[in-house]
């Protein structure tokens, strides 16, 4: 298929796609939100069957629509800024705030942690615990071993919607399933790489975990429209 024709095929998707990210970027002021539903649409296009060539001009305008993001609002570019402090040791403790109290509470759990209830950087030195930062606070109240635990389930939940997926006759229940296992993937991964100071804290929830109602709602309502979907696999062969 010609690069023309492609682009008018996908034009629907991708005025969808633009206009659903400015208004979480723009109206709702979130980036990590449009950044995790950004990446998410770009993979399901190339599961459409888009060509590598448009998927790299997409890829190209996200990069460069991002970089405009963050450029035009200055507490995106002071988070960019506090992210590269964290690596210079003589950096005042004051600018890398958020991300120094979450390594240090990580560092005071230790491999089984402080004990429930016994975290000392959740009162009033690590904010947010109980939304961006609770891996964080879990990490030091229940050590190392938890977050294990919380990844291997995450892991297995996503293995399960993907084995779902592919036994699936349905497009739009295949597209539906790798959505939503790409949404709770790049969530978790993007939550806990800014909790470890290995990029930039971005503000996303942890699906099932982080507080906030409207994100339960949504991760519980995905699941229940899998665990619909799945009563409509194709049997394997032999039972």
């Amino acid at each position: 298929m010609e690069l023309r024709d492609e682009i008018k095929l996908f034009i629907p998707y991708l005025v969808v796609l633009i206009v659903s990210t400015l208004l979480i970027a723009v109206f709702q002021k979130d980036l990590g939100q449009t950044v995790v539903l950004s990446a998410t649409l770009l993979v399901l296009f190339l599961l459409v069957g888009s060509s590598f060539r448009f998927f790299s001009i997409l890829f190209g305008i996200g990069i460069f629509g991002l970089i405009l993001l963050i450029i035009t609002q200055p507490h995106r570019l002071k988070r960019i800024q506090e992210w590269f402090l964290s690596f210079d040791n003589s950096a005042n403790r004051l600018e890398t705030y958020q991300i120094s109290n979450s390594l240090d509470a990580i560092h005071h759990g230790g491999l089984w942690g402080q004990g429930i209830g016994n975290g000392q950087y959740k009162l009033g030195f690590l904010s947010e615990v109980h939304t961006d930062f609770v891996l964080a606070g879990m990490m030091e109240e229940l050590g190392f071993i938890s977050i294990l635990i919380v990844t291997l389930t995450i892991l297995f939940i996503i293995f399960r919607i993907f084995k779902i997926a592919a036994r699936v006759d349905n497009p739009s229940y295949y597209l539906f399933c790798v959505g939503a296992a790409l949404l709770i993937a790049f969530s978790f991964i993007i939550n806990s790489f800014g909790i470890s100071g290995i990029t930039p804290i971005k503000g996303i929830a942890v699906p099932f975990i982080s507080y906030g109602g409207s994100q339960i709602v949504a991760s519980c309502l995905s699941i229940g429209l899998i665990l619909m979907i799945s009563k409509k696999v194709i049997p394997k062969r032999g039972g």
